[in-house]
């Protein structure tokens, strides 16, 4: 008897050992991934997650509404948590994905401009000076060193910055010079749903654009996130309007995910 009970628990040893493994190594797997997450299907004022700068405002109806058609001037809004886009102790980059709506309506008997942009910034950016018009609100126009990335919807083109001759999307790096843009079909006042997607293994930023007509723009580039940015940054939006090119820039909804692995 005692043979047969010597011989079972050695099996019975094993198979719980090698679950108890799996659940501790699933548990690591879990508690070593850092993960930001958020989604907002509309806004309201005072909202504590959300950093607005400049004429940033919400609106009654839930709506974020960047600029306004009085002035001349750059709203900003950011996620009021960093996230942490890559470790400096193992190197590793985070993937994330963020979706987003937006409208940009003209206003009659201006320019249509400037734009928009969604960014990644070191998490103490604020409005540069003289960031306004074809600056979209992160870069100093009298300063060389800019540091983030980020995806503009441009919709005029300003030679200053070497604008393709049309609407358009673009990827910047440190500069509102775009690495890469594709033409945007844009109507004024049309609902925008933008997915941007980063895979940090093949480091390729993604971005993909749809109007409420249906018509669809795609953009890809490759993006080292490590190499131009700190580990820790802020999301956010900015738009920006002059005195002779205004637009109403409005945010809808936004959610983000990233995940370090």
């Amino acid at each position: 008897m005692s043979i047969i009970m010597s011989s079972k628990l050695p099996s019975s040893f094993l198979s719980v050992s090698v679950i108890v493994a799996l659940l501790l190594a699933t548990t690591e797997l879990v508690t070593s991934q850092k993960t930001t997450s958020f989604d907002f299907q509309n806004f309201t004022s005072g909202q504590s997650d959300l950093i607005m700068q400049g004429s940033t405002a919400i609106l009654p109806n839930g709506v974020m509404a960047l600029t306004n058609l009085s002035k001349q001037s750059t709203g900003r809004v950011l996620y009021s948590n960093p996230v942490t886009i890559w470790d400096s102790t193992t190197g590793h980059v985070a993937s994330f994905v963020t979706s987003f709506t937006f409208t940009v309506e003209d206003y009659q008997g201006y320019k249509q401009a400037d734009g928009l942009i969604f960014f990644l910034a070191p998490q103490d950016t604020v409005i540069p000076h003289n960031s306004v018009g074809s600056k979209l609100g992160v870069v100093d126009g009298k300063n060389a060193f800019n540091q983030f990335v980020g995806v503009e919807f441009d919709s005029h083109a300003n030679k200053l910055v070497f604008d393709p001759n049309y609407a358009h999307i673009g990827i910047d790096v440190n500069s509102v010079i775009s690495s890469s843009t594709t033409p945007w079909n844009r109507v004024s006042g049309s609902l925008v749903k933008v997915s941007i997607i980063y895979d940090s293994p093949s480091n390729t930023l993604s971005v993909v654009a749809t109007n409420s007509n249906g018509q669809i723009s795609t953009l890809a580039d490759v993006v080292d996130l490590k190499a131009v940015l700190p580990p820790n940054v802020r999301v956010g939006f900015s738009g920006t309007v002059t005195a002779v090119g205004r637009q109403l820039q409005q945010i809808h909804s936004w959610s983000f995910t990233s995940t370090l692995a």
